[in-house]
């Protein structure tokens, strides 16, 4: 039997470039490059299973938030618990063509207990532990943008700060958000570039009094409306005897991947990823955000 292997290496000498490739070009160049490593006792005695199947219900906060009208498919395209918060014509959830789920959001001054309006899904938690994760992909569609900013996936921190900054507090709010924003300009064929950036709680958000932290915001990559691109997404703690929080998110198509990891300055007892879409512009007149979403998958390591 006679076997071809066959190589092709693209390199983008710029951004524009990237972002005049079409989507089946993409796809042909998406590579995965398998390397040899050494593997720790831990990490061979890791278990992961990619078959989630029970979800969590909505806790007394995100129910109470819940809109007439914003109902989840009966059989969606996508796993995970939806938590829908949108009152606006142009919001919510619906299962569209190539198995994809369309999230909806037109932004609002609106607030839905205290939060603003989202079309979220999200999962059980992973609790702290030696090499303990849960690392979710999909498939992803940007068709719309507001003129502010939208999270299409974020990791919630919960419980007690174990490790860390403000260690012995309760921990509230996102540990990360990875969030799309317009960059106001448009490629060769008119379609809109966007931004895809992570918001990292650098200082954690915690309750009570003197319960304010602080974000930071870093760049990731471009995003060209209406091209199809895979996102990985991984929240978990590290094998080592202090089992520190730390997360990875990559995004690939456009020719190239882009990846960052993100080494915590404080460690909770679990962590719990969402996605969907979460906020856009309150008072713009351009106020709207569609993204759509397939193949979900999310797996759960020990």
């Amino acid at each position: 039997m006679k076997i071809s292997v066959v190589f092709t290496l693209l390199i983008a000498t710029s951004c524009s470039n990237e972002e005049e490739l079409i989507e089946n070009q993409s796809l042909e160049l998406e590579n995965t490059q398998l390397e040899k490593t050494e593997l720790t006792p831990a990490e061979l005695l890791a278990r992961t299973t990619c078959s989630e199947t029970s979800f969590p219900n909505l806790g007394p906060s995100a129910a109470s938030g819940q809109v007439s009208g914003c109902n989840d498919s009966s059989s969606p395209n996508n796993i995970g618990t939806l938590d829908c918060r949108s009152s606006a014509s142009f919001g919510g959830y619906a299962n569209v063509g190539g198995g994809f789920g369309r999230y909806r959001l037109t932004g609002s001054t609106d607030r839905f207990d205290g939060t603003r309006t989202r079309v979220e899904r999200f999962f059980n938690r992973v609790n702290r532990g030696s090499n303990k994760s849960t690392t979710l992909n999909y498939e992803f569609i940007v068709d719309e943008v507001s003129s502010g900013r939208t999270c299409i996936a974020q990791v919630h921190a919960e419980g007690e700060i174990k490790e860390g900054l403000r260690k012995g507090r309760t921990a509230r709010s996102a540990v990360f958000l990875l969030y799309i924003k317009k960059a106001n300009r448009r490629d060769r064929l008119g379609r809109e570039i966007y931004t895809a950036e992570i918001s990292e709680s650098t200082n954690p958000f915690v309750t009570g009094s003197n319960g304010g932290g602080t974000r930071t915001t870093t760049f990731l990559r471009n995003i060209t409306q209406g091209i199809r691109y895979t996102l990985s997404c991984k929240t978990g703690y590290d094998n080592s005897s202090m089992q520190l929080a730390e997360s990875t998110v990559t995004i690939s198509g456009g020719g190239n991947t882009r990846s960052r990891t993100l080494e915590h300055t404080y460690t909770t007892e679990g962590a719990t990823t969402r996605y969907g879409a979460y906020e856009a512009c309150d008072t713009c007149s351009d106020d709207r955000f569609q993204i759509r979403i397939r193949n979900v998958q999310l797996c759960r390591t020990n």
